[in-house]
This record gives structure tokens, sequence and C-alpha cells, in this order.
């Protein structure tokens, strides 16, 4: 079975939506490309985007130029859009350019 092709680039930007009871946003830049099938990664900040949908929400975006020291490598898998899975609770998907919504701080952070 032939490996399936990274279809990622250095410096793009994926990020994972996931929680229980409350929903978390985070973010990761592609530091470089390792092979065929593996990505170099670096969790990245977020900042808070001007919207405001509801008071239990906020609007979050990635922040690439504040990085995380731990660089760490994964898998890419092609699905309807490339991926990663970060751990077994967290897959990180190419991210689409708009706002995420996490829940506030005050309801669950």
């Amino acid at each position: 079975m032939a490996e399936t092709i990274i279809k990622l680039e250095e410096n793009d930007i994926l990020y994972s939506s996931w929680g229980y009871e409350q929903t978390n946003i985070n973010f990761y830049k592609v530091k470089r490309l390792c092979g065929k099938t593996q990505v170099e990664l670096v969790k990245i900040e977020k900042k808070y985007a001007d919207v405001q949908d509801c008071y239990t929400t906020d609007s979050v975006l990635p922040y690439p130029a504040a990085e995380f020291p731990k660089k760490f490598r994964r898998k890419v898998y092609n699905h309807t859009r490339p991926g990663v899975m970060i751990n077994s609770y967290e897959w990180a998907t190419l991210w689409d350019g708009n706002p995420k919504h996490q829940t506030n701080a005050h309801y669950g952070h």
C-alpha cells in the first residue's frame, strides 16, 4: 500500500476543538515537513477576535508569532482536510481562516 503524501506546508495553521461539557480551542503551526507522511508541529498562542457572539463563548484566532517551546512530530492523515492526531482526545485539522468558538473562561475553563 502506498503512503499518503502530505498535503500540508510549512507555516500552515492547524486547530483542534475538544472538551467535555466545555469547548477548548488549540492552534498549532507546521514548522517543517518530515519525510512523506509526518510534520513537526509547535503549539501557538491564541488571541481573542473582535467578534462577540455570546457571553458564554469567546471567538479566538491563532497568534503564530507566539510559539510554545516544545516541538513534536505527528503523522498527517488526508481525509476531507489534512489533519493530525495530537493525542487520544485531540484531532487538529487545517484551519479555515475563520474565528473559532470556545467556552468563555467564566463558564468552565
